[in-house]
C-alpha cells in the first residue's frame, strides 16, 4: 500500500507540473502573439510596415486587419490558455483525490486487521499430573494467542475417565491470571479428590460465555526446548 501512494503522488507531482509548463508555455505564446498584433495594428495606423517574422516576438506575416476585428480578438485570447489550466488542476485533484481514499482505506483497514480474531483458539503450551492417593492434580500453561482477543475470567476444565472410557469425575478452578491479553500466557491448577481408578484425563477451557476451543501445543513446546 505504502508503494501504491508514492507512485499516487508522485503522478499527481508531475501531472501538476506538467499542465503548469504547458499553461505557461500557453500564455507566453498568446503573449507574443497579441505583441505581434499590437505592433501589427501599430503598423497599420501609421502606415508603416509590420516588422519582418525572423525579430523576436514577431508573428508570420499577414494582412492589417480591422481594429474591430483585431480587438475582439486581443479580447478573447486571455481566455485561450484557460482550458489547458483548468484540465490540468482538475487532473492533478483528481489524482489527490484518490491518494487520500487510499490512505482512508489503509487507515481503516489496518486496525481492523490487527483488532484480533474471537475465533482464534487457545494454545495449551505445557500440562503434567501428579497423583497423590485419591487425588489427581493436573498442572498446565495456556496461551492466548497473539491473534486472538483479550480473555478474562477463563477457567481451566478436568475430566477424569476410567480405562473403559467411563466418565469418573471432574473439577474446574480458574487460570492464575484472571485477564489474558493476546499473547499472555498463564499458568493453571486443577486437583480432583476422592477419585480411583482413573486412567486417562482431558483438559478444557471456557468462560462465563461458554466453553472455548483450544490446540495442543505440548508437542511443539518440546520440540523448541529440544533444539
Amino acid at each position: 500500500m505504502d508503494s501504491v501512494l508514492i507512485v499516487l503522488t508522485c503522478a499527481s507531482v508531475a501531472a501538476a507540473a506538467a499542465f503548469g509548463i504547458s499553461a505557461w508555455r500557453s500564455r507566453a505564446d498568446e503573449a507574443r502573439r497579441s505583441a505581434a498584433r499590437v505592433a501589427a495594428l501599430t503598423a497599420a495606423i501609421d502606415g508603416t510596415e509590420p516588422p519582418p517574422p525572423g525579430l523576436a516576438g514577431a508573428a508570420p506575416a499577414y494582412e492589417p486587419v480591422a481594429a474591430t476585428s483585431m480587438f475582439a480578438t486581443a479580447a478573447g485570447a486571455p481566455v485561450q490558455g484557460r482550458p489547458l489550466l483548468r484540465t490540468g488542476v482538475f487532473a492533478a485533484l483528481a489524482v489527490a483525490f484518490l491518494v487520500v481514499v487510499a490512505m482512508a482505506n489503509r487507515n481503516h483497514t489496518t486496525p481492523s486487521a490487527s483488532a484480533g480474531s474471537p475465533d482464534a483458539m487457545l494454545e495449551l503450551v505445557s500440562m503434567q499430573h501428579t497423583r497423590e492417593g485419591r487425588t489427581l492434580t493436573v498442572k498446565g500453561l495456556v496461551r492466548n494467542p497473539r491473534a486472538g482477543v483479550p480473555r478474562s475470567k477463563v477457567s481451566a476444565v478436568v475430566s477424569a475417565f476410567d480405562r473403559w472410557g467411563g466418565f469418573v469425575a471432574s473439577n474446574h478452578a480458574g487460570l492464575d491470571f484472571t485477564n489474558l491479553a493476546p499473547g499472555d500466557e498463564s499458568p493453571f491448577v486443577v486437583t480432583i479428590s476422592n477419585v480411583s481408578g482413573v486412567a486417562r484425563y482431558r483438559v478444557s477451557f471456557r468462560t462465563e460465555v461458554g466453553t472455548l476451543r483450544h490446540l495442543d501445543r505440548r508437542a511443539d513446546a518440546l520440540r523448541a526446548s529440544a533444539k
